[in-house]
């Protein structure tokens, strides 16, 4: 992804958290679920099978062989857990992802850390730790095509899923 795009993409995340809070989505009473979906929707989630599911603007990509949040994910995930929190989502799913290089056990294990990575940042910014499920899928479920540096770039991320109840 271009510097250009990630700017694009970066700003067009925050006008939409800043789109909440002028709808008056950070009310303490949660808002029905129409509101939550048209405000998901906004902040780039998108429907899944088992919920809504976002890459965020920054979309949490990792380096190869490397399981710790960027500076930039540290802050989309920060502000993407207040957001949450304030539309009334109490349960998150973070799924991790791997490229295809490496054996399966490996990026089994890779793609689990990563996942926990994010997890654990949850926590500490206020989430209940019983309220984030972790999976890791290791190559099993890549977006790109993990033939191209760019396709193997895309599917080294962390996906972060919520129900709309």
């Amino acid at each position: 992804m271009s510097s250009n795009n990630f700017f694009s993409l970066r700003r067009a995340w925050l006008a939409a958290l800043c789109c909440v809070a002028v709808l008056g989505c950070a009310s303490p009473a949660a808002p029905p679920n129409e509101a939550k979906i048209a405000t998901l929707k906004k902040l780039g989630f998108t429907p899944a099978s088992e919920g809504w599911e976002i890459s965020l603007g920054v979309r949490l990509l990792f380096d190869s062989d490397v399981d710790s949040l960027s500076q930039d994910g540290r802050t989309a995930v920060s502000d993407l857990a207040r957001t949450l929190r304030e539309l009334g989502i109490d349960r998150i799913r973070v799924d991790g992802h791997t490229d295809n290089v490496g054996t399966a056990k490996y990026n089994a294990g890779l793609s689990q850390r990563r996942a926990e990575s994010v997890a654990q940042y949850l926590v500490g910014v206020g989430w209940r730790d019983d309220a984030i499920e972790r999976h890791g899928f290791g190559a099993g479920k890549p977006v790109a095509d993990n033939a191209t540096p760019l396709g193997r770039a895309q599917n080294r991320r962390v996906v972060i899923a919520v129900q709309v109840e």
